[in-house]
């Protein structure tokens, strides 16, 4: 009879039991630098109970307290930012009077408990004065960090080398006006850049030694578990692009955290072979009395402090049409709740202008809101929702090799506005108008939150739905008023796309412990899918400018439309072991499908391996060690195909004279694979007394299968196509390190000091034939680094004599201008990026006042000049080395009449030089006697001999025809941040603000603020590029250079003026 009631009462007791509950409550108090030996409240702390959705917030006296808890042996886990975490057991009976010497309601039931654990255990149902003081974490090495899909650990036990970014500080005391910007200079191992000083501008990523042979290099960015587009953008005609990250504001970013390769990014699967950043923004900000509101005003300028060589012709004209262009951001936002439901919402307005006069032909105009959502509708389920959109218009000016933009109508011609008036340079109207919407949701729930057998009680069910919607229109129009060369009618380009990305994520985790052994396995599939497409016009001769729709024009120079869907899916699973928490060791593998893989292909998986140990726990350690951590890493990422590269044949529609028709567009491989990159990491990593901290990592890379776009024969009939194929392999290496120290920690004067080096090399083992650009000069090759310049530099000029003894005239020495210039066998001249960069920041807290600065150092690449080349080449001569060293030697007359030189460009006409100044001649007496058998023979001026060979050398060495001249060492320094602030709240009972405001500060700062360079060299910074900040594949046209300016817009200085209210 008892054995039928039993399934009819059994679920009754456990539902009793069950309901059951108790609570727990205490505070929270920190040991910061001279604070009393009790610590002082910590506002907002989390106090939570380890593996499940139960916890609080500390209210403004430090206070928290956690109900409805079910009986059961816990964690209780309090943390907050700066500060180690600490840990108490406790354990919720049925009743106070349970103090753990009778049966506890479980065991009551005749259900096992696992047994109590140490004498530590605080028991009780209504337990209180359950208290915490929490140390000072100096470097932050109790802060957890996200070691890969579902893995995470803190810093002080992660296997890999992991860099957490809290911008919260630094966004207090100056103002970004993207991404990029934040980050940059503040990274080991990885190098930022952004090509041009164009407002709105892309930035590109260089992570460790180049994550592999193929793909666009950027590493993969996630924002709130969002994939999101990393790219740069537009524009429809000539110039640099717009990043697709300037829809973001750097406001509301939380925390980044950058896993810099494969053995800590092999999780991620498929294209995290260039590193992954995750990005969190703002959550809702509980335990205050009421909602917080903060309101940040920022005004300031983009300067044009740079310097341009004054051997430039025109530099004077060029710094005429540039002025300082105005910054405004306001942004707002509020946060609030409580554990149960958080929010935050932000909005921001940002106007941000070029350095042009036309200040209508560069600027951007962005506004974008927030919305951040927190809850916990039970105790085992807590959703998340993140929303984000943003709105903008860009305008971007014609800029690089454009014969219209400002750097060419002004530097590159000796006569300024050579190929259109200035007003129809000022007349041009191109850009883009962007409007995006990012927004994902998340759900985290325990099923079996309230039974503690075998651990059930933390598996948790994880989900995430993602979409990034984007629509952007880019235009470009020449007005009708104007004459651009062979237009003179007028024309206008518009251009729509519209791309929607997916992202589906599920996971599944189960944690485990025995005794000294914890472990935690999880599974996690993730699904992308990719949706672009496109359309565009392009029409002319308007004939007039009042009516400039587009459907006014009526001849249609082209037409287009595009469309395309890629997707991949992956699936992770993970292993995570923890033994006497003291060594750690995790196991994972991932499985990737994709689109893009050839028809023939299959799918490709990625083994990963990391262990780490804490030496400081060993007993023969000195214990002035607070750390000392090994650890090893190895693991496997890669980069996928283009989404059309597993395409055999590829049509595309074209039009013809004899109607329309298709044409090949893409020439694919149905055998094409992702490129495999491995990675093995070591690393060490130290804290000594709280004093300074060492983070130490080597790591060596191998790439296999990578794509090479190899371009067909023309005899094959498929016009100028390159065909994708896995014929690469590069080998990588490089070492990173980064020293902390904090050497003042007092309660008025902190100061804080961090260091960081990174070097890398790499070498291409095989690719087939060498693929260079156009002039032969940026080339990728066996044998050598990736990117790298090539050719055959000048070394001087050769005198040659003529013996004319038998005339009586002895020997005569002169110099041949055709075939006099001396050059070095071809080799590298030097990287494209930098090999060795390495970042030092100071940051100084005294009382009231903070004070940030940063300083960054790159050596070992070189920079092409090309607006100098261009410039100087004969038809322009802006730029009057080569001009001078011609008039000085007294050739300019010869070189008029060979073709060589304009007549303008004589000294007759036009000097550069001044009349004493002229050290050479051409000796016609000699072709006059010798009846022309003696040809003209430049020869020096009596007496002015050494002048001569100088002169002959600076001709040698600004020659254009001589394009390696105009290669120069790209090493720097440069003081890229200082931000200075000053805390007011305290003196707002002296102004009698403090009824209403709870926080007031005030800063200023300034970015790219010095940049210094080794003598001689003429170009503005090594950083810009001609081709933007995305590069394409191996083998594509377009984008492929590296530290290559040409009439490219150098960098501004920034100032920024601002204050924090908070509410």
């Amino acid at each position: 009879m008892y054995s039928r009631l039993f399934p009819l009462i059994f679920p009754l007791l456990i539902s009793f039991v069950f309901s059951q509950t108790g609570s727990v409550s205490g505070t929270v108090r920190g040991l910061g630098p001279d604070a009393p030996t009790d610590g002082e409240p910590l506002i907002s702390a989390n106090v939570y109970l380890k593996g499940t959705m139960i916890g609080s917030i500390t209210d403004t006296s430090g206070v928290y307290s956690i109900s409805r808890i079910p009986i059961g042996k816990y964690t209780l886990v309090a943390d907050y930012f700066g500060f180690k975490t600490q840990k108490i057991d406790i354990y919720i009976s049925v009743s106070d009077a349970d103090d753990g010497g009778t049966a506890s309601g479980l065991q009551k039931l005749g259900i096992s408990a696992e047994e109590e654990s140490g004498v530590n255990v605080v028991k009780g149902n209504k337990l209180t004065g359950v208290n915490f003081v929490l140390e000072e974490d100096v470097f932050k090495g109790d802060e957890v960090v996200v070691t890969g899909v579902a893995s995470e650990r803190s810093v002080e036990i992660s296997e890999v080398a992991v860099t957490r970014l809290d911008p919260r500080h630094l966004n207090e005391s100056t103002s970004y006006s993207d991404f990029g910007t934040l980050l940059s200079g503040k990274v080991s191992g990885l190098d930022i850049r952004k090509p041009s000083g164009t407002v709105g501008g892309g930035f590109r990523f260089d992570v460790r030694a180049g994550g592999g042979l193929n793909g666009n290099e950027q590493p993969v960015i996630f924002i709130d578990g969002m994939r999101v587009d990393n790219n740069e953008v537009g524009p429809y005609s000539y110039g640099q692009g717009i990043s697709t990250l300037l829809d973001f504001n750097a406001d509301d970013i939380e925390n980044i955290e950058i896993l810099k390769g494969p053995a800590s990014a092999t999780s991620y699967g498929t294209n995290g072979s260039n590193g992954i950043v995750l990005i969190e923004t703002k959550t809702g900000r509980a335990g205050m009395d009421k909602p917080v509101f903060t309101y940040k005003h920022t005004t300031g300028n983009n300067s044009p402090e740079f310097e341009i060589d004054d051997g430039f012709q025109n530099h004077e004209l060029f710094h005429k049409v540039l002025s300082p262009g105005k910054i405004s951001d306001n942004y707002f936002s509020v946060s609030g709740g409580d554990y149960k439901a958080r929010y935050f919402i932000s909005f921001s307005n940002r106007y941000e202008e070029g350095m042009l006069i036309w200040k209508h032909q560069n600027y951007f105009d962005r506004t974008s809101i927030r919305g951040n959502f927190d809850l916990l509708p039970q105790d085992n389920l807590k959703l998340s929702l993140s929303t984000s959109y943003s709105a903008y218009t860009a305008k971007i000016p014609h800029s690089d090799n454009s014969i219209y933009g400002t750097i060419s109508g002004t530097l590159i011609s000796f006569f300024p506005w050579g190929n259109a008036d200035s007003a129809a340079f000022a007349a041009i109207d191109q850009g883009m108008d962007s409007k995006r919407f990012t927004g994902s949701i998340s759900a985290t729930y325990y099923p079996f939150q309230k039974i503690n057998q075998y651990g059930l009680n933390t598996m948790v069910l994880k989900g995430k739905v993602g979409i990034d919607d984007v629509h952007r229109d880019h235009f470009t129009s020449y007005s009708s008023d104007y004459n651009y060369g062979s237009q003179t009618e007028g024309e206008k380009g518009l251009k729509r796309t519209d791309t929607k990305r997916m992202n589906y994520e599920i996971g599944l985790a189960h944690s485990f412990n025995n005794g000294p052994l914890v472990a935690k396995t999880s599974f996690t599939a993730q699904f992308f899918d990719n949706l672009n497409q496109s359309m565009d016009i392009w029409r002319e001769n308007f004939g007039q400018s009042e009516v400039t729709n587009i459907s006014s024009a009526p001849s249609i120079r082209e037409a287009s439309e595009s469309f395309f869907n890629s997707r991949d899916a992956g699936g992770v699973i993970t292993e995570e072991l923890s033994l006497y928490d003291q060594y750690y060791l995790t196991l994972s593998y991932r499985k990737d499908y994709a689109s893009s893989l050839g028809s023939k292909s299959e799918s490709i998986g990625y083994p990963g391996i990391r262990f780490a140990t804490r030496l400081d726990k060993l007993s023969f350690v000195p214990e002035q060690f607070n750390l000392l951590k090994f650890r090893m890493a190895y693991g496997e990422s890669g980069m996928l195909p283009g989404h059309d590269d597993g395409i055999a044949l590829l049509w595309s529609g074209g039009a013809g004279g004899v109607g329309g028709g298709a044409n090949i567009y893409k020439y694919g491989n149905e055998d094409i694979e992702p490129e495999r990159i491995s990675e093995i990491e070591f690393g060490l990593d130290l804290t000594w007394e709280n004093l300074l901290s060492l983070e130490l990592t080597k790591y060596n890379q191998w790439a296999e299968n990578s794509i090479v776009y190899a371009p067909l024969a023309p005899s094959l009939g498929y016009g100028e196509v390159a065909k994708p194929t896995n014929i690469g392999s590069m080998e990588m290496e490089g070492f990173e390190t980064l020293l902390k120290t904090t050497p003042i920690n007092k309660k008025d004067l902190k100061v804080d000091i961090s260091a960081s080096y990174s070097w890398n090399d790499s070498e291409i083992t095989e690719m087939g034939d060498p693929i260079c650009d156009d002039y032969g000069v940026m080339c990728t090759q066996e044998g050598y680094p990736k990117y790298h310049f090539w050719g055959s530099d000048v070394s001087g000029a050769k005198v040659d004599t003529l013996d004319l003894s038998m005339m009586g005239l002895g020997v005569i020495p002169y110099f041949d201008p055709i075939g006099g210039v001396l050059t070095n066998e071809k080799h590298m001249l030097g990287r494209a990026i930098p090999q060795h960069t390495g970042n030092l920041s100071v940051n100084v807290n005294y009382k009231v006042f903070d004070f940030y600065m940063l300083f960054e150092r790159k050596t070992g690449f070189m920079a092409g000049e090309g607006t100098r080349w261009r410039a100087t080449s004969p038809d322009n001569s802006g730029h009057t080395a080569w001009l001078a060293s011609i008039q000085k030697l007294g050739l300019d007359g010869l070189f008029a009449q060979m073709g060589i030189l304009p007549e303008e460009f004589m000294i007759y006409f036009n000097p550069v030089i001044e009349p004493d100044e002229v050290v050479g001649t051409v000796n016609t007496d000699l072709y006059i006697a010798t009846g022309g058998a003696v040809p003209p023979l430049p020869v020096a001026i009596p007496g002015k001999e050494a002048e001569w060979e100088n002169a002959l050398n600076e001709f040698a060495f600004n020659h254009p025809s001589y394009i390696t001249n105009f290669g120069t060492s790209g090493d720097f320094t440069r003081l890229r941040e200082i931000n200075f602030g000053v805390n007011l709240t305290q003196y707002l009972p002296v102004l009698k603000l403090d009824n209403t405001i709870s926080g007031l500060r005030v800063y200023f700062s300034a970015q790219n603020v010095k940049l210094w360079r080794a003598s001689g060299t003429v170009g503005v910074d090594p950083e810009l590029n001609i081709s933007g900040a995305v590069t394409e594949g191996i083998g594509l046209e377009g984008r492929a250079y590296r530290s290559v300016e040409s009439a490219t817009m150098p960098h501004p200085t920034v100032y920024n003026f601002g204050i924090n209210v908070r509410f």
